[in-house]
């Protein structure tokens, strides 16, 4: 059995995807079951919540979330009518525990910013609706965000996944009662900025997360990742704070379940 610190969380993976990169997933999953680890598999398509739902029942440890991503307005794609009827029919079938990964991403070209919100902002309504908090995923969108925050309020509390932002962007999203989430770039050595950030960051509103499989931390860059790397960014991240490792495990364990339940 693979030595592993006992209840971590990695809030944010995408296990079909980890699938796809051809990691035996039953296998990672029964080695996450024997380590008391716990965690979101998160949305990024209309349909894919209930064939998640389906494929990892035996797994109560994995959560589920359900969102449709910013790549949703991207040409080719059925319209956003379709995919927000077909998200709620599945969000009515299964049990998911948040909305996302929604959000805004201009690093891509998926379609234009006023198509993106729209369908951003359709979705922070099914979520009011539900009572579920929020996954946000953001990519150079930043002053779109801090004028949504500044815009309203939020019933329940949510996250930023894989935090990149400004400085702004963190303060701000904390006094909206989110949480920021941070992967493996925050274990770059080249992301300076961003690990002052952390170190200043409220400990009630930090997650960690793998993002799994993709941006694997030190010393697991190029390989594909999982969410059995989280014990590297929980070292570094207790390092860069000068903690406990014992004692971060368990701030992110309670600031998980405040997530989820809040």
């Amino acid at each position: 059995m693979q030595t592993l610190p006992l209840h971590m969380i990695d809030s944010h993976f995408h296990l079909l995807s980890i699938e796809r990169k051809g990691i035996d997933v039953d296998s990672l999953l029964n080695t996450m079951q024997e380590h008391c680890m716990e965690g979101i598999d998160i949305g990024l398509e209309a349909d894919d919540l209930t064939a998640r739902a389906k494929r990892f029942a035996e797994y109560p440890f994995v959560h589920l979330s359900g969102g449709i991503g910013p790549w949703g307005v991207k040409e080719g794609e059925p319209s956003v009518e379709i995919q927000l009827e077909t998200l709620q029919k599945q969000l009515e079938e299964n049990n998911a525990v948040a909305i996302g990964e929604i959000g805004l991403d201009n690093h891509w070209d998926y379609g234009t910013k006023t198509e993106q919100e729209g369908l951003l902002l359709s979705q922070i309504e099914i979520a009011e609706q539900r009572n579920l908090p929020l996954i946000f995923h953001n990519r150079e969108a930043d002053e779109q965000f801090i004028t949504l925050l500044r815009s309203r309020g939020f019933s329940r509390q949510g996250v930023f996944h894989c935090f990149q932002g400004s400085e702004e962007l963190a303060k701000l999203a904390i006094h909206k009662g989110f949480f920021l989430s941070f992967a493996g770039p925050l274990t770059y050595k080249a992301n300076r900025t961003m690990q002052e950030l952390f170190i200043q960051m409220p400990p009630e509103r930090i997650l960690l997360e793998t993002d799994s499989p993709y941006l694997s931390p030190n010393p697991m860059r190029g390989r594909v990742n999982t969410p059995l790397n989280m014990e590297h960014i929980y070292r570094f991240a207790a390092e860069l704070r000068g903690i406990e490792l014992a004692d971060l495990i368990q701030q992110v364990k309670t600031n998980f379940h405040s997530f989820l339940s809040a």
